[in-house]
């Protein structure tokens, strides 16, 4: 029977390509970070944020906001937006209906885009698919979990985003926003069909289509 060599070492896993890291290595000065938030809601906005940073650092740790609580959000947000060039887009759920969710999303990246105050050399999205801008651009598969700047507008979008949804449920109290943002929840379902849609419903989306 064939023995195991004794301390045969374990091949380690391959390290995750950073697209930012090599951009910085190259001399790149102006790269922005783009993520979105809201693409699966039935009701809301989508948002998006495109985040640059004043160094080579984030102001504080990060991550993809997915990840976070609302508390780290909240922390993170409040320091990206005092200390980084950021913009913003916001895209209605009635104009999500005239498109599609991807197209709404891509326009809400290009105005995020326009929002900051320097053109950049390379654009960093996360993703797999790039909105037509006049920018160099990069899709970077799971990139709110390796890109600093791309953290940085994941955060910024989902604090965003979350804080109109709460807005809104004052407005509309009957949903539950505050709670779920507009996602699919037994909670939402219920509500669509005791009180059927509202005006920021996506009534492109079959779930709430089924409850017009």
């Amino acid at each position: 029977m064939p023995q195991h060599k004794q301390n045969q070492k374990v091949p380690s896993a391959p390290k995750l390509r950073n697209p930012e890291l090599e951009a910085r290595a190259q001399g790149i000065p102006l790269i922005v970070g783009v993520d979105e938030a809201g693409r699966g809601p039935w009701a809301g906005p989508v948002v998006a944020a495109a985040v640059r940073l004043r160094g080579s650092e984030p102001p504080v740790p990060v991550d993809d906001s997915k990840k976070l609580t609302a508390k780290r959000r909240q922390y993170a947000f409040d320091a990206i937006t005092a200390e980084c060039d950021w913009g913003v887009g916001i895209i209605s759920a009635l104009r999500i209906d005239r498109s599609n969710i991807l197209q709404a999303t891509f326009q809400a990246m290009a105005d995020a885009l326009e929002g900051l105050s320097q053109r950049p050399d390379l654009v960093l999205i996360d993703g797999n698919q790039l909105p037509k801008i006049p920018y160099k651009a990069q899709a970077v598969i799971g990139g709110d979990g390796i890109c600093p700047s791309i953290s940085c507008a994941s955060i910024v979008a989902k604090v965003l985003r979350d804080d109109i949804m709460c807005f809104y449920d004052a407005l509309f109290p009957h949903y539950g926003f505050a709670k779920h943002k507009g996602y699919g929840t037994a909670q939402h379902i219920a509500a669509l069909k005791d009180y059927r849609p509202s005006l920021l419903h996506r009534k492109s989306y079959r779930p709430v289509a089924n409850a017009c």
